[in-house]
């Protein structure tokens, strides 16, 4: 067994495929199956399931991926002996929802390119839950979420701000508010929505579950831009991110629509898994992402 065996196994994982694994790696993919079939040969098991283009770790390859985590960590803490502040390089792999990434991670991302040129960064966008998994499994180095605070034994967790959402609707809009008297009746309004997975889709789908409110349709759209503006156009109504909308209330092209209802807090938090090795590179980002927290 090499180490590049174990680098290109982890990318399988990471990537899903082996095809998109040799692109990323600059291999064949007659490489990359090599390398596999190395592990493979040696474990005497196989380590993947192929389901048509895509693959799925087999339970061998399961108790096989924190060893592999454990090696490149290792990997990695030599290859950083000799590096000083200055040489920081290497590779930093960054989940984050879609709300995060447009409306808080851009002076964060612009700082750290500036003082670490050398190091590559590889965003991924995704619903909190996945961005939580990518930890778990080592597709990601840290991730950002937003979530109600919450502990989890295997995470390192930094709350960092409040997120307040609200919901909106066009200056338009026949709905002003939610009062707590508001109860078993139909909305006239459309519900426009992210993904089911998205954390403040489920706390507000919950008070509307409590009180009986059923919006007359539901529609899911792909990004808080489109929700946006959608909303705006008069298509319906949107709970949202305050960060994502404030300009848009400020300028009178949303209003918020005021909801009687403790719906619980969102933050913003940066996780990490708490057996990660906070490489140089890793615990710089981390560094600057707290600073600029503190101002937001």
């Amino acid at each position: 067994m090499e180490i590049r065996h174990f680098v290109t196994f982890n990318k399988v994982i990471e990537m899903g495929s082996f095809t998109q694994a040799a692109e990323h790696l600059g291999y064949t993919q007659s490489t990359v199956t090599s390398h596999i079939q190395a592990l493979e040969e040696y474990l005497g098991a196989p380590l993947f399931d192929r389901l048509g283009r895509k693959v799925k770790l087999t339970e061998i390859g399961k108790k096989l991926l924190p060893y592999t985590q454990e090696i490149l960590d290792t990997y990695g803490k030599i290859e950083s002996i000799t590096s000083d502040e200055k040489d920081i390089r290497g590779t930093l792999k960054i989940a984050a929802p879609e709300s995060l990434t447009v409306y808080r991670l851009e002076p964060i991302l612009r700082d750290y390119r500036k003082n670490f040129p050398n190091v590559s960064i590889r965003l991924s966008n995704a619903s909190c839950g996945d961005n939580k998994r990518a930890i778990v499994d080592g597709s990601a180095d840290v991730a950002f979420v937003m979530l109600p605070l919450f502990e989890d034994s295997d995470l390192v967790i930094h709350p960092l701000r409040n997120e307040p959402i609200v919901l909106v609707g066009s200056p338009d809009c026949p709905l002003n508010s939610l009062p707590k008297s508001y109860e078993n009746q139909k909305l006239s309004e459309c519900l426009i929505t992210n993904e089911k997975e998205g954390s403040y889709r489920r706390i507000f789908e919950e008070f509307l579950r409590e009180r009986g409110i059923v919006p007359s349709n539901i529609m899911e759209l792909w990004s808080i831009e489109a929700i946006k503006r959608s909303v705006m156009s008069g298509l319906g109504i949107a709970y949202l991110p305050l960060m994502a909308v404030q300009d848009e209330i400020k300028e009178g092209k949303l209003k918020i629509i005021p909801c009687e209802a403790d719906l619980k807090q969102i933050y913003s938090q940066v996780v990490y898994h708490k057996n990660k090795w906070v490489f140089p590179a890793l615990s710089s980002f981390i560094d600057i992402t707290l600073k600029h927290a503190r101002d937001w």
